[in-house]
């Protein structure tokens, strides 16, 4: 049987989105017909896969609105595709959900990518100010309540069903009053083909080359910085780290910081601890450069108050680098897949950045070997989704 998807999905950038259009690639690989329905341009490489598509009204507001926005334009389009289209199963993303209030003679499954639980917990201590501190509590805070209401209203529809991202993201959706048997926990997984060992020498030449930088001996790599991902402890734990290594290391930071005050405050520290020929900030890097850097660290580090299921981690063990992380969202489940439980970093306060230098000394000092096979790819998530599909559905 060839199965029938509608995929709803907003855009293709960022995580959620790269999640968006690896599965949709995989899909189509094991043979599924794939509709999709998006607000922004099909990327030229589904365009080539897809059959059919569908343009989905823009949406204006942000989190914590935009879901109730996308519904209350698109619930009509949606109803049309659907009568058109007849697919078997439609796969949507986090409280668009709401749109199987609608078509509920279809099975819907949304998969939720995270619930801010973690970071309701810990957001107060984050050092944002002024205004920007007032509009970032209120509005993670907003977004995890009103997110975790239209999932609990969800979950209660015969034809709905949520993917949690990790087994974490389970338990917090089950914590927040879902049915844990409307939930299944499926990680993300790695494109193999992109990201690939190769040798680490030539991979540090290649950055020096194309970012115009010395590397030191060593070279940590922080993807997706924020106060949320907890930049603030790598730079406390990296000035210790420098008792150590002098200036003979690098930490390459890729993406740009979320709020301009806690960007004062992340330039102030590199500043008054001296860091600053120890730090190099790369802003935005695109996809395809990613295995490069990777190759060249010797170690990723992603010390998040909050997470989900994150790409870093499985794009780090799958070029062959070491990961040390946060014992939040899916991380533990990579690292343990990978045989690194013990570059777990538990968060017991809100400074841990003792413990995060620690480990990290561990994982520079080397002897464990990883385990990078273990990590999925996206065809053996996408074969993952596709067995529940089939037991909704058929």
């Amino acid at each position: 049987m060839v199965l029938k998807i509608l995929h709803v999905a907003l855009f293709f950038h960022g995580g959620v989105g790269k999640v968006a259009l690896n599965l949709t690639k995989a899909f189509t690989r094991m043979g599924c017909e794939v509709i999709l329905a998006t607000s922004v341009r099909t990327p030229n490489e589904l365009r080539e896969l897809i059959k059919h598509y569908y343009v989905l009204y823009i949406l204006s507001l942000r989190e914590p609105f935009y879901s109730l926005q996308f519904y209350i334009l698109n619930r009509e389009r949606i109803r049309n595709i659907v009568r058109l289209e007849k697919p078997d199963v439609i796969l949507t993303h986090g409280p668009l959900a709401l749109i199987a209030k609608d078509v509920y003679d279809v099975p819907l499954v949304s998969i939720v990518h995270g619930t801010y639980a973690n970071e309701v917990r810990w957001m107060w201590s984050h050092p944002i100010f002024s205004f920007e501190r007032t509009r970032y509590v209120t509005g993670i805070y907003a977004t995890h309540r009103l997110d975790t209401m239209i999932y609990r209203y969800v979950a209660k529809l015969d034809n709905v069903h949520l993917v949690a991202v990790s087994k974490n993201t389970k338990r917090e959706l089950v914590e927040a009053g879902v049915q844990g048997n409307k939930v299944f926990p499926i990680l993300n997984g790695v494109d193999k083909d992109m990201f690939k060992p190769m040798n680490k020498d030539y991979a540090k030449a290649l950055v020096e080359e194309m970012f115009k930088i010395r590397l030191g001996n060593k070279v940590l790599l922080h993807v997706n910085p924020g106060s949320r991902k907890g930049t603030h402890i790598l730079v406390k734990a990296v000035a210790m780290l420098k008792k150590i290594y002098g200036n003979d290391f690098t930490l390459l930071i890729v993406g740009r910081l979320d709020h301009k005050t806690y960007r004062e405050y992340i330039e102030n520290m590199i500043r008054e601890l001296k860091l600053e020929d120890n730090i190099r900030f790369l802003g935005f890097v695109e996809n395809e450069k990613l295995p490069v850097l990777y190759n060249a660290a010797d170690l990723t580090v992603v010390p998040s108050y909050s997470e989900g299921a994150p790409l870093v981690i499985p794009e780090s063990l799958a070029c062959g680098t070491p990961v040390v992380a946060t014992n939040v969202g899916g991380n533990a489940e990579y690292l343990k897949m990978a045989g690194l439980k013990d570059y777990l970093v538990n968060i017991t306060e809100y400074d841990f950045h003792g413990e995060l230098y620690a480990k990290i000394l561990s994982a520079l000092d080397g002897g464990t070997k990883i385990q990078s096979n273990n990590v999925p790819s996206w065809n053996d998530i996408g074969t993952k989704y596709l067995e529940k599909f089939f037991k909704i559905c058929c």
